[in-house]
């Protein structure tokens, strides 16, 4: 029932994320009278700009500091879990060192805990720790109902606080741009790879 409810989400949240990537792809350079301009202001309007900690316990606003004009993944997960997240962000570790070596520096991951209360500063960085992650990664953690408020924002909000509901989903944007999409968090490392290069976009973009 729980995967039924990630697919569900994960396919309506793609069906609308790819038709505005499609919309997007197909527009001229930035206009302010454009649609492309009024749909990425559109989008901007629906992040909440809350206060978050990082593993380092520093504060960081959720849209201003961490989102806007970044190309981003975003996971849920928490520090105690024993069924996805020990597979999850090893899966991400893996995406994180393939981009940096063919997109250095483009990509900014984030991994929200669902469990603020028990997931502090130093309970996050003691996790993190086990993976072996790179600069650019945050951990973070928050008040409940900061944490509570992006999830529903970012439509991975479950109302019967089932934590593992959301844990196999990915955010994945290009704010900038107004790219935005979901996909399977446990997909294949080299299939997350690659659509997150199609987001980053780009000639610059490093091939292997």
């Amino acid at each position: 029932m729980r995967r039924t409810a990630v697919l569900i989400l994960i396919s309506m949240v793609a069906l609308c994320a790819f038709a505005a990537f499609g919309a997007g792809a197909q527009q001229p350079p930035f206009d302010a009278r454009s649609y492309t301009a009024y749909q990425r202001n559109a989008l901007r309007s629906k992040f909440p700009d809350v206060l978050l900690l990082t593993q380092d316990n520093k504060q960081k606003h959720f849209y201003g500091d961490l989102i806007k004009d970044k190309i981003v993944v975003i996971q849920f997960m928490f520090a105690n879990c024993d069924g996805l997240c020990p597979r999850t962000t090893p899966n991400l570790a893996r995406v994180q060192r393939e981009l940096n070596k063919r997109a250095p520096g483009k990509v900014t991951f984030l991994s929200i805990t669902v469990d603020p209360t028990r997931d502090t500063p130093q309970a996050l960085k003691e996790y993190a720790s086990h993976f072996k992650i790179q600069p650019g990664w945050y951990f973070l953690t928050g008040k409940q109902e900061n944490v509570d408020l992006v999830r529903r924002k970012l439509g991975v909000y479950d109302p019967e606080d089932q934590k593992v509901e959301h844990m196999n989903v990915l955010t994945i944007g290009n704010e900038a741009q107004g790219k935005w999409l979901a996909m399977e968090a446990l997909a294949k490392p080299d299939d997350i790879t690659q659509t997150v290069l199609r987001v980053v976009g780009g000639p610059k973009v490093a091939q292997r």
